[in-house]
């Protein structure tokens, strides 16, 4: 398909032959990296791709995104994906459609996506779901493939590994959960480069003393899925409203359970405390408006909505699935509930909302030591794995940090 955006297919006197680590003026060597995702959409791991990409050409490096589908041809958010491409663009990532016939059709997918590699002459190209992964297989064999699993979830029977190992030259776990399960069915590979988020689009919470008998603002963001089991934050705030506690919920997120869950709000008597909001353009807005951040996920990998509330400074609550626990330890920052009942959730939640002081101390913590979660640590470990996957005679001109 046309590739749309920054149409600069970065093509040197090599011609298409794919090559490793161009040299740029003054000696200095530049990455040219092709990402491939899924559509450009609201889901954690397209939100951080688009972070990484455009912390990447910021640093001096070429980035074009491959995405499988549009948001018309999957029924997702058309909006949100004009602004998605729209900031791709403005930062000077190009991109491209293969088209979402390249489902049912792989042979359609390989043939794309090996014409989208001659045109950019990318240095790596790094796959971020298996359908990517499976149209590889028909390019340049030199040419070296990364693979990133988002969720604790892999989504593949472990046997299928043992193919993807003949294409794959290293795996990357976001969290340390996910790369301890990849870990042992992997032959390649398997580097932990933790989640990340741009800072520069957040906002710092405007943590405020609050008046005691103001409602705490409490913010959810994720799709009205399974996988956030909204039915369980829902449950337990009915539990903290028959308790007398103040507080207002805003869920940001667009999915197929929302006539489900719009109904659970009705039954359960929440119409004036909690509001879906589909998805939103100011999601640093509303973190930054928010008193905690609350999440209540079946499962998950190192989700992008956290490591943003973390980064604007806010308490959290989380479940442990995933890396989500690994966040909530390694800054200090809110409570990690284990059983997934409306009994042990609403008991955390309601410690969160009834003690000012514990949120202050959470959002002191989170202001002092989230700062790990910075995409420029992923950045740094992203240009390091494919400096490690380039000729040995290469090496000394690759920078690693912006």
């Amino acid at each position: 398909m046309t590739v749309a955006g920054n149409t600069d297919s970065g093509q040197t006197s090599e011609g298409s032959r794919p090559h490793f680590f161009h040299e740029r003026q003054q000696e200095a060597i530049a990455v040219r990296i092709m990402h491939v995702i899924s559509t450009p959409a609201s889901g954690g791991a397209e939100v951080y791709v688009k972070d990484l990409s455009l912390a990447m050409v910021a640093a001096g490096h070429s980035v074009h995104i491959t995405f499988l589908e549009t948001a018309a041809e999957c029924g997702r958010d058309l909006e949100y994906e004009h602004r998605f491409l729209s900031q791709l663009s403005a930062g000077n990532v190009s991109y491209s459609f293969l088209g979402i016939e390249t489902r049912r059709r792989p042979w359609r997918g390989a043939t794309r996506l090996r014409r989208e590699v001659t045109h950019f002459a990318p240095d790596v190209v790094h796959c971020h779901l298996y359908y990517a992964l499976m149209f590889a297989f028909g390019l340049p064999r030199q040419l070296p493939v990364m693979m990133t699993v988002h969720s604790i979830e892999l989504g593949a029977p472990a046997w299928m590994f043992r193919l993807f190992d003949r294409r794959v030259a290293a795996y990357v776990g976001i969290c340390r959960a996910c790369t301890d399960k990849l870990a042992p069915i992997a032959a390649r590979p398997v580097v932990q480069i933790d989640n990340a988020v741009s800072g520069a689009r957040l906002k710092a919470s405007g943590w405020r003393e609050a008046n005691q008998q103001a409602p705490v603002q409490l913010a959810a963001i994720g799709r009205l899925t399974d996988a956030k089991q909204y039915p369980l934050m829902l449950e337990s705030c009915a539990r903290l409203k028959a308790q007398g506690l103040a507080f207002t919920l805003r869920i940001a997120g667009e999915g197929p359970h929302k006539a489900q869950l719009v109904a659970q709000i009705e039954a359960l008597g929440l119409n004036d405390e909690v509001s879906l909001l589909g998805n939103i353009s100011d999601v640093a807005g509303l973190l930054a408006s928010a008193d905690a951040f609350i999440m209540s996920s079946a499962w998950e990998g190192l989700p992008i909505s956290l490591l943003e509330a973390t980064l604007s400074g806010l308490p959290v609550l989380v479940t442990d699935v995933g890396g989500c626990a690994e966040v909530v330890h390694r800054v200090g920052n809110g409570l990690v509930v284990d059983q997934h009942t409306p009994v042990r959730y609403a008991e955390a939640l309601g410690r969160l909302v009834g003690d000012a002081e514990l949120r202050r101390a959470f959002a002191r913590n989170a202001r002092r030591y989230g700062a790990s979660y910075h995409i420029d640590t992923a950045l740094s470990g992203h240009l390091a794995l494919y400096g490690s996957h380039q000729p040995a005679q290469d090496t000394s001109g690759l920078e690693v940090t912006p």
